[in-house]
This record gives C-alpha cells, structure tokens and sequence, in this order.
C-alpha cells in the first residue's frame, strides 16, 4: 500500500476521495491488534506455480524404471559427478537440494511423496485454482483453504494473515482480511515529511463514519510494520537468495520474530518449473533457489522454527515419462516438502505406488496415494491445534493419515 500525495493537495481536499480509506481494497484492511499471549503456531505455504516435478526433486534412484522412463533426464546415480543426493537406498535429493540435507538429516524435514488430487486437472489455472479453494472440480466455493483455517485459529494479531503476492491468491478468499504486498516497506502512506499529521488527520475525517474502525485498523498495520526489528538483518548468518522465494521467506521471518501475532502466510513462487523442454537446467536453478531459500528461513529464525511449519507444494506433478523434447508434461501426483521443528523429519512419507505402468495413472503419471487435503489437514491438527471437527474441505472428512508428527 503506497498513496502518493503532497500536504498540499490533501489540505485542499482535491485528493480526500482518492486515497480515502473506503477505496482501499478489501486486502489492507486488516484485523485489530490483539497481544498474544504465548507463542504463536505460524504455517508458512510456499506454493510452486507450473506443475512441479516431483520425481526428480525426490528420486527413487533405487527404482530401475526410473531411469527407464526418464532416459536422459535422469539424474546420475547416487556417487557419480552431479548425481543424486542418496537418502535412504530407494530416495535421494536432486543435488541441487544439498542446502536441505542437514535439516533432513536433523529431522527437520521431511518429504510426501504421491500427494494430490485427479480432480484439479491438467490445466495449470484450473489446478491452482481447485488447489487453492480446496475444493476439486468445484468452483462455486466461496473461501480458500487458508481463509478456513485462519477461522478456527484462536487468537488475532496485527497482521493475522499475509500473502507476498500482487493480488489476493484464492488461498484467502473471504471475508477475513489479509495483507497482500510484494515487500513490507512499501506498505506505508507515501508520504515525506509530514506522515505523523497526514496520519490524523485521516484518522480525524474517518472518526464520524462507519470507516473508522477500517482507519483504526489499517493504522495498526502501518504502525506495526514500522517496527525496528522488521529492519534486521537475517540471524545466524543467513543468506536469503535474491530471487523467489528468498525475499518473501526474509521478510515472513521478521514479522514472525518480531511478534505481530501472524499465523498463515502464503509465498507463490512462478519461477520455470512448467518443464515441457530441456528440463534439467531450470530444475538445477529453481530447485538451487527453492533450497537455499528454505535453509536460510530455518537459519534466520533459530530455536522460533520450532513454532513453525513449512509446506511446500504444487498445483501437479508431471508425467513419469521424458517426452520428445528432454522435459515432461502436465501430471498428476507430486512431492511436498515438509519443514519445522514440530515435524518428524528425516523421513520419506506416503505411499509409493511405483513406476510400473501399470501402477501409474492413466499409463503416464504418478499415482495419487496421499490426497492433498489430507496433508493440510495434519497440518492443522498436528501443528496448528485445529480441531478434528473443523470444516476445512466442504463436502470432504479427512481419513488418511500421514504421521507428519508421530
């Protein structure tokens, strides 16, 4: 949020009904403060846009059908130059996860294999779009996953909910508000040298009408995100890359660490992992970025990841065979990737189904065995204390179990 005005203009009322605060979007207008008590459980969405390949971000290099299928986009072997990052004698990490093996190592994170949902589709608009609601092949749904969750989420602070996106993500469809920017320091009134009276000024104008309350809390925001400790620098010696997610991931930890009270956050990452062609170099360098932006997080935040969890996941997966032109197409069944301190980590969950043919969907892509809904509402439960009964996925009651925590 960035309002662009002189004193000038506002004192002669030519810009009141520009910048007035019943012409924000509905996206800054934002929760009153309430302190938080005691730590805040805080879920962290990392949503990779594009259809993520999961079988070469988690390999079963134990499998010889993979590299039947996969031909040449295969990664090496575990042990040979640029090969794959052995995990146990069936999985291993591509190598450009190395940044992620001591946190696996630890039992910080962990890794789902075969996660999703047939009925999202193939269409990437289609997937995100019944991904984020939650609802596959429904379209009518009215709240995204993260607007449910934030209602049966006790307590409120400041920023309840932030998504680093330029426009809200379906992930908050509803009537809760939530902070959608691209970066916190812009999230201020655009104005120099006289903030502290165009700020009353405002606040004057707003106070007789059914607004003020929205002022009130808009004010809030601006005020919070003012903090000192939103300026550190990262802890620990952390190293956020410059690139997606790094920045959002950077700036999720100062409002985490600086007590604002936020619970959901949302980071979509665009990057190139629509992998039709020549797949192998933009997986090294988004799988590079993804990694080192995730070990920087866990860095920066010390002993707080342990009030934190990290889901990574996408819209799809991709098929299990190369195509013609070195990539892979639009599939079905991916690999989330789980991290934070309550987590059993150091583990490869879910069900494999395999990569024989007759084990894959459709003849082409990995089988579905942990249905995506099931893996958020685990996260609810186990890390959030969302009760059992809560109503997360319309017309859905979660029944297979992951051991996220356990």
């Amino acid at each position: 949020m960035s309002w662009n005005l002189s004193r000038r203009v506002f004192l002669k009322g030519a810009g009141l009904l520009a910048v007035g605060l019943g012409g924000l979007p509905s996206e800054v207008i934002l929760r009153t403060a309430r302190a938080a008590a005691n730590k805040k459980k805080v879920f962290v969405h990392v949503f990779l846009r594009g259809g993520a390949d999961g079988v070469n971000l988690v390999v079963p290099h134990g499998d010889p059908l993979y590299y039947e299928h996969r031909r040449e986009i295969a990664l090496p072997r575990p042990g040979r130059p640029g090969g794959v990052i052995a995990l146990d004698e069936h999985f291993g990490f591509h190598p450009s996860l190395a940044p992620l093996q001591a946190l696996y190592k630890e039992g910080r994170l962990a890794a789902v294999h075969a996660v999703g949902h047939y009925g999202v589709s193939r269409s990437h608009f289609s997937a995100q779009d019944f991904t984020e609601l939650g609802t596959p092949g429904e379209r009518g749904t009215k709240t995204g996953i993260l607007a449910r969750l934030e209602e049966n989420i006790e307590g409120a602070g400041v920023l309840k909910s932030v998504s680093f996106s330029a426009q809200r993500p379906l992930s908050f469809l509803g009537p809760e508000p939530a902070l959608v920017t691209l970066g916190i320091e812009s999230f201020n009134l655009g104005v120099e040298g006289w903030a502290d009276e165009c700020e009353k000024r405002l606040r004057w104008m707003y106070a007789p009408s059914a607004l003020a309350p929205t002022a009130d809390q808009v004010f809030s925001a601006v005020q919070s995100l003012r903090a000192p400790a939103l300026r550190n620098k990262p802890g620990g010696g952390a190293a956020y890359p410059a690139a997606s997610p790094g920045p959002a991931l950077q700036q999720a930890s100062r409002i985490i660490q600086a007590g604002l009270g936020t619970s959901c956050f949302f980071v979509p990452v665009g990057g190139r992992f629509d992998t039709h062609s020549n797949q192998l170099e933009p997986n090294a360098t988004e799988f590079d970025i993804l990694a080192r932006s995730l070990a920087a997080f866990a860095k920066d935040l010390g002993p707080t990841l342990d009030d934190v969890v990290v889901l990574v996941t996408t819209e799809f997966g991709r098929t299990v065979f190369v195509n013609g032109s070195h990539g892979t197409d639009h599939g079905s069944a991916y690999c989330a990737l789980v991290m934070g301190g309550e987590v059993k980590g150091g583990r490869i969950l879910g069900q494999w189904p395999g990569l024989a043919k007759s084990a894959l969907h459709e003849e082409r892509d990995l089988a579905v065995t942990t249905d995506f809904r099931d893996l958020y509402s685990e996260l609810a439960q186990g890390h959030l204390g969302v009760g059992a009964s809560a109503k997360l996925f319309p017309g859905f009651t979660p029944g297979g179990r992951i051991g996220l925590f356990s």
